[in-house]
């Protein structure tokens, strides 16, 4: 190729293809039209917006346009005389390229040359730029030079980049939802994400190939083709429904759909979604049941029950109200609630008292008349609150009893009490009338014995006199069955008065109406404090004998099982040692003789132990502290625990930082943590845990001896630290019952308290306290 001095980025153009000019009549004129037609072809490669350059057959650029510059970064004085392929090709398609170069210069034949090609080039800062690529060869006299055209396309790859991942998304969108998504056209199923084709129990391939109708159940078909049919056809026509599915298996499956007609190819066809709601229509199915029982059981209640509305209109009730006030049942939801008041002053005093309540957070009851549909009054116990105590708008419920009959006994008896009060004030016995363990009238000595003025007792419940709901509830039922059954009941009851005292008195009742304690109780009480408690001085010193007796009888009971035990195992051994010792092995001679020794070991300790506590009893146990390294003596006391135990518990210590030293009674202290310790491993299971902690609360040393053994009942802490007891749960393991006793007493000399913690079952802690 011939080059041009005035080509500003060194471009070479042929001489000839411009044209028919006369060289031999005017050669001037044929350069000069060559001059200009090569500054327009330099222009217009200049002006292009693609990247053109061109290079000899060595690779190295002969020229690069302004394109190339804003394209690639290299300016046109830098890239000339570089070599193409170490400039712009990236590092890993230069070797291709080299041999494709070199390959075409042999044989006139690569793939890159002649060819559009999408890659990447190199940019002067390092980035890579993704290029359409067209490179093309021009022949010389002297040699094969190479031009190319470069397009920049990063931002058409982008834009595919972007439609790509938008579809990658809305794939992956419609396959995840959790509803079912499918489109029908001409009554088959064109499209369906997986979603859909799980809930119908099919592939999405076998939805294809069957109508759209096929998994329906048979008698929801006819109202879906319906409706599809109409929709197509333009007509407005439900979008949302509910209708069943007919798997193979025989199970019925609700779905809830949406429809909507959107185009698909060229036609018409429909988009629906759905979302399995069986277990929604279950739960509405069992809804409707159990409303249907309960409105069973609410209508045949003999109690008036009545749902009110904000507005004060009975939306609800029930015929044991109607039959009460003489409602007709048509009038359900435009009833007014405050026509049953006898007025409405009245009606606006008891809605106040009501607000009161409901600002209390507390139901409403009360006695009160009220008004039936035929003006008459009748007396009722109201009660009620509403359903959310945050939204009054949602309404109340109320309760209504009659209690006319009652109201009327009292009438009775008020217009009776004038004539009879002044006998009654006379009684040496407390007297009341009480209804439905209510006092609704006590003569003088009643106030008397309870301490309670009348004015506080009438209209209050019976609970006063019992230190807790579950006695008043437990003698409420007893009362009540023996009134029912016999029309009287007497019973010796504890009453607190209102001082606190605790008052024994004989407890005598007997209904107005016989058998009916509803109607009424006339209660006596006698006051039997004084011989009660010469009964209970009674009680307690033979107890104390009956406890005498017994602790003789376990010490007698514990000392014959407990030597007994050990007695038989050391005769046994010394019976196999006479009859068998000279063809015993030596070991096994060994271990009957340590056996023998084991059991004298024990026998001692109980005899020890019971001469302990004689003198525990005989408050001989004598008490002779002296300074001694306290940590160094509870380890030792560990250490032998360890040895004890043989390994089938681990015992952890945990000695917080403390004084070490003190005034302690070491023997004493080896009978305390000793015994603890003995006991926690002995009523722990197998590898269970032992935890003997020492800690500083307060300037007081606390010891805590932990296990997770069987635990302590509940019923026998009390008699924990008593001498041969041993609790129920202990079942074949041995001991004396005798070790706590000396715990305690041993605790006591050092001026300590002994605390015990148990969970039956899960852990004991007992803390000692010095």
């Amino acid at each position: 190729m011939n080059t041009h001095p005035e080509s500003s980025g060194g471009l070479n153009l042929p001489t000839s293809g411009f044209g028919p000019l006369d060289a031999e009549s005017d050669p001037g004129r044929v350069i000069r039209a060559l001059e200009s037609r090569h500054r327009h072809m330099v222009s217009l490669l200049e002006s292009a917006r693609d990247a053109v350059l061109e290079m000899n057959a060595e690779g190295l650029i002969t020229s690069w346009n302004a394109s190339a510059e804003r394209m690639l970064g290299w300016t046109a004085s830098e890239a000339l005389g570089q070599n193409m392929c170490q400039l712009i090709v990236p590092h890993q398609h230069r070797a291709a390229h080299d041999a494709g170069l070199t390959k075409y210069l042999l044989g006139g034949q690569s793939r890159p040359v002649n060819r559009l090609l999408e890659i990447e080039a190199l940019h002067k800062d390092g980035s890579l730029v993704a290029i359409e690529l067209s490179i093309f060869s021009v022949l010389g006299e002297e040699q094969t030079n190479f031009g190319a055209f470069i397009r920049d396309i990063s931002e058409r790859r982008a834009a595919e980049q972007a439609l790509r991942l938008s579809q990658e998304r809305s794939n992956a969108v419609i396959e995840h939802v959790n509803e079912g998504m499918v489109v029908i056209k001409d009554q088959r199923f064109v499209f369906a994400n997986a979603r859909a084709a799980e809930m119908v129990d099919m592939s999405v391939d076998e939805m294809k190939q069957v109508g759209f109708l096929h998994r329906i159940h048979p008698d929801d078909q006819a109202l879906v083709l319906d409706r599809q049919n109409r929709r197509l056809a333009g007509e407005d026509v439900p979008s949302r429904y509910e209708l069943r599915l007919l798997l193979p298996s025989g199970e019925v499956r609700w779905i809830g759909i949406s429809v909507a007609v959107v185009p698909w190819d060229g036609e018409q066809g429909t988009l629906t979604f759905f979302s399995d709601i069986t277990h929604r229509k279950n739960l509405e199915a069992q809804l409707r049941d159990t409303l249907q029982e309960r409105e069973t059981i609410l209508e045949n209640s003999l109690v008036g029950i009545a749902f009110l509305t904000q507005e004060g209109t009975l939306r609800w009730f029930n015929r044991a109200l109607e039959k009460m006030f003489g409602i007709s049942p048509d009038s359900r939801g435009s009833a007014d609630w405050a026509a049953l008041f006898p007025s409405h002053e009245e009606h606006l005093r008891v809605a106040r008292e009501i607000a009161d309540c409901t600002l209390e957070g507390r139901p409403f009851q009360r006695d009160l008349e009220m008004r039936k549909s035929d003006g008459s009054l009748l007396w009722v116990t109201l009660s009620g609150k509403p359903v959310s105590v945050i939204d009054n708008t949602q309404g109340s419920v109320w309760a209504v009893v009659d209690i006319s009959a009652r109201k009327a006994l009292e009438a009775a008896l008020a217009q009776a009490s004038s004539e009879r009060e002044a006998i009654f004030n006379s009684a040496l016995v407390g007297i009341s009338y009480n209804v439905g363990r209510r006092i609704q009238w006590v003569n003088d000595k009643y106030e008397e014995m309870t301490g309670y003025p009348r004015e506080e007792l009438v209209g209050r419940s019976t609970r006063l006199f019992y230190t807790d709901d579950e006695t008043f509830v437990a003698h409420g039922l007893e009362t009540v069955a023996a009134l029912a059954r016999d029309g009287v009941y007497v019973q010796e009851r504890k009453l607190v008065r209102r001082d606190g005292e605790i008052l024994w008195v004989q407890l005598a009742g007997r209904c107005l109406t016989r058998n009916d304690p509803t109607a009424g109780v006339i209660w006596t009480l006698l006051d039997i404090t004084e011989r009660r408690r010469a009964e209970e001085n009674i009680k307690a010193a033979l107890q104390r004998e009956k406890e005498l007796n017994d602790l003789r009888s376990r010490f007698v009971s514990m000392t014959s099982h407990e030597f007994r035990t050990p007695l038989s195992a050391i005769l046994s051994a010394a019976e196999l040692l006479q009859e068998y010792s000279d063809r015993m092995p030596a070991s096994e001679r060994a271990e009957i003789l340590e056996s023998i020794g084991a059991g004298v070991q024990r026998m001692t300790r109980m005899l020890d132990r019971v001469l302990l506590i004689g003198q525990v009893d005989a408050q001989m146990l004598q008490f002779r502290p002296q300074q001694l390294d306290l940590l160094s003596l509870c380890h030792s006391i560990v250490e032998e625990a360890r040895l004890q135990s043989r390994g089938a518990c681990e015992v952890v210590t945990r000695f917080a930082p403390l004084v070490s030293t003190g005034l302690f009674d070491a023997t004493l202290l080896r009978h305390i943590f000793g015994n603890l310790l003995s006991n926690a491993i002995k009523y722990s299971p197998p590898g269970g845990e032992v935890v003997f902690t020492i800690s500083d609360r307060a300037g007081r040393i606390v010891f805590d001896v932990e296990d997770q053994g069987i635990g302590i009942p509940a019923e026998e802490m009390s008699h924990l630290f008593e001498s041969f007891h041993r609790a129920s749960n202990v079942g074949e393991i041995p001991g004396t019952g005798l070790g706590l006793a000396i715990v305690k007493t041993a605790v006591e000399l050092h001026g300590g308290s002994i605390d015990v913690k148990s969970d039956p079952g899960r852990h004991t802690c007992f803390s000692v306290t010095l």
